[in-house]
């Protein structure tokens, strides 16, 4: 079920376009997230989960995730989701949360775009 991966710095783990086929867990080590080639984020801790998106909503991957250093990297095939969260349900949890709070940053970068832009008020 759980792949451990080791990576080497500027090595790439995930592309932008292509198919997911699973998601990754940050183990050890930092990663660089690209968007068309602009670094959106740094991701930095121990236990964040990256490349679920893609995986959840049958799309293709979103981001470029790359190594900034040496890093390790717990990779789970989409095709055990399922019964990886239901043998591991703080697995569930901590997806639900992952996902829960880039919505509440999403929305709040839309507030914050909204308030400095008058355009885009209702006022």
């Amino acid at each position: 079920m759980e792949k451990i991966l080791e990576v080497k710095p500027g090595e790439t783990i995930l592309r932008q376009g292509e198919e997911g086929s699973g998601f990754f867990v940050l183990k050890s080590g930092t990663l660089e997230v690209y968007k068309d080639d602009v670094l959106l984020a740094v991701i930095m801790y121990p236990g964040t989960i990256f490349g679920e998106m893609g995986d959840i909503l049958g799309r293709p991957r979103t981001c470029t995730v790359k190594a900034k250093n040496s890093a390790s990297i717990a990779y789970y095939p989409v095709d055990s989701l399922d019964e990886l969260v239901t043998a591991n349900p703080e697995i569930a949890v901590k997806l639900i949360r992952t996902l829960a709070s880039r919505l509440d940053r999403t929305t709040q970068k839309l507030i914050d775009t909204a308030r400095e832009n008058p355009l885009w008020s209702t006022k």
